[in-house]
């Protein structure tokens, strides 16, 4: 298993495991931009993603991650033909967990902030 860290300039620190695949730098750059394109759902500290390619396997590649952010983290695995399509997967897994959770929270603090004592259906 070979590793690739990066803390990039908005200060998200990414760790890339590889199973069966040499490192690249573009790589680790299309990770990059899919978690940019992340971050206005949630504030993610750091991200751990395993890209995998299993030979004697179809499909092919596998790809899991893992998100740390404030509260319980996120999780995804994902397998495709290519990396690239295991890799979408997960984003998309990914995205729709977090705007889940931020669309609870949403309806949780409107149900919070519309009351008062002055209200008679609080009595």
């Amino acid at each position: 298993m070979k590793r690739n860290s990066a803390n990039n300039e908005s200060g998200l620190n990414i760790n890339l495991l590889y199973r069966g695949l040499d490192p690249r730098a573009i790589w680790l750059s299309l990770v990059e931009g899919h978690l940019k394109k992340l971050r206005h759902l949630a504030s993610i500290l750091s991200a751990r993603i395993t890209l995998e390619r299993q030979r004697q396997l179809k499909p092919a590649f596998r790809v899991s991650a893992v998100l740390e952010v404030p509260g319980p983290d996120f999780h995804a695995e994902a397998s495709g033909y290519t990396l690239q399509a295991a890799l979408g997967k997960v984003i998309e897994n990914l995205r729709r967990q977090m705007q889940s959770r931020r669309n609870r929270l949403i309806e949780r603090h409107k149900g919070k902030g519309g009351r008062s004592g002055d209200d008679p259906g609080c009595r």
